[in-house]
């Protein structure tokens, strides 16, 4: 008994520093994302919050209506999924895509 009871408090302490570890990094891939949104200068045609250009759209709740999937592959080729689009082609790494869709991604309004 006592040995099952140590084995659980071992897998409950590997499970929650799991946890926190994939919390932690996902915090830091929004922040870089969010990073890269400034830097790219996204925000010459898209609005966040109230503030930024209208050309693009307001991306203020973005993360409530699309998914990952959806945003990848409209970012890599905008008019293979909105042939209208006048967004040109994300232009970066596969891994800076990642997280600027991860910063989209957190983009949700409050209900």
């Amino acid at each position: 008994m006592k040995y099952k009871f140590i084995l659980m408090i071992g897998i409950w302490l590997v499970v929650i520093s799991f946890g926190m570890r994939y919390a932690y990094g996902e915090e830091e891939l929004v922040e870089k994302g969010k990073q890269l949104y400034t830097q790219k200068k996204c925000g010459l045609c898209h609005t966040v919050d109230g503030s930024g250009g209208k050309k693009g759209g307001d991306l203020s709740d973005v993360g409530s209506k699309r998914d990952a999937e959806w945003l990848t592959k409209y970012m890599k080729d905008p008019k293979s999924v909105i042939p209208e689009a006048k967004m040109p082609a994300f232009r970066g790494t596969d891994e800076e895509l990642n997280a600027l869709v991860a910063y989209l991604m957190s983009l949700k309004k409050a209900k």
